[in-house]
């Protein structure tokens, strides 16, 4: 447990080691002035995190996520710099579940499961993804965070709690049904043709992913998916083209800085 300096906020980060290659971390910080960090990812990480309060702006090789309360991401990075913004004066309090890639293929029965599970590592290399926020996910989380248990009780708990969480999360994920490609339906691509217009439109105040498939009527997981195997690129990326576009015009032909 780490208790930061008081110059730079009030609070700790907690990392329980469960066993080599299974950690979880909790940070429960409030800071004194705005963050804003780079944190080098130097080995193959496999992330589930759950943000309780506050919010955390991401960028990483031109991509971009933000995570407001009550929001859960995935994360999958190795060999990346990733820039963080965290805010000042208000509770930062996240969950997060580590694990090595090397240590989830262990769970798998054979050669077809491990490929199954190598496929959905894969889906999520190089990202930071939302995943849906459910009722036993929050529970779950809640149950991490007030453990009361102590030594080798409080670690088998944890380990459980973990695994729990992994799988729940691989059930809202839609696990076993990711591949490598994605069947469209006719409805589908309209739809996804239509996130790609309203992403163009609101560009410069983007809609949450949430927003856009609640729009459209899409799933999230089948917005996210088809998005990138329709237009080869994921929607924050076209969020990002259009801003580098609008700069241009304001550069070019605005004649401003």
């Amino acid at each position: 447990r780490l208790t930061i300096p008081s110059h730079i906020g009030k609070g700790s980060v907690t990392r329980t080691r469960i066993r080599p290659g299974m950690e979880i971390m909790y940070t429960d910080i409030t800071y004194e002035q705005d963050m804003k960090l780079h944190i080098q990812e130097a080995c193959p990480l496999f992330e589930l995190s759950y943000n309780l309060s506050g919010e955390i702006y991401c960028e990483w090789n031109g991509k971009e996520s933000y995570t407001d309360k009550q929001m859960g991401n995935v994360l999958f990075l190795e060999d990346v710099q990733v820039y963080e913004e965290k805010k000042a004066g208000v509770p930062n309090q996240l969950l997060e579940i580590r694990f090595a890639p090397s240590e989830l293929l262990n769970y798998a029965g054979d050669l077809s499961e491990k490929q199954q599970m190598e496929t959905w590592l894969r889906h999520h290399r190089g990202n930071i993804d939302r995943y849906p926020d459910t009722a036993a996910i929050r529970k779950c989380v809640s149950e991490i965070i007030h453990c009361t248990y102590h030594g080798t009780l409080r670690r088998l708990y944890m380990e459980s709690k973990a695994l729990e969480f992994i799988a729940l999360f691989g059930e809202s994920d839609g696990y076993g049904s990711i591949s490598d490609s994605m069947t469209l339906r006719h409805d589908d691509i309209t739809n996804l043709k239509r996130v790609h217009e309203l992403v163009q439109i609101h560009f410069e105040q983007p809609l949450s992913i949430r927003e856009l498939a609640k729009r459209v009527g899409i799933n999230e997981f089948k917005l996210k998916k088809g998005f990138r195997e329709l237009f080869g690129m994921t929607i924050f990326e076209l969020v990002r083209i259009k801003r580098m576009e609008k700069a241009l015009w304001n550069m070019e032909v605005e004649g401003l800085n």
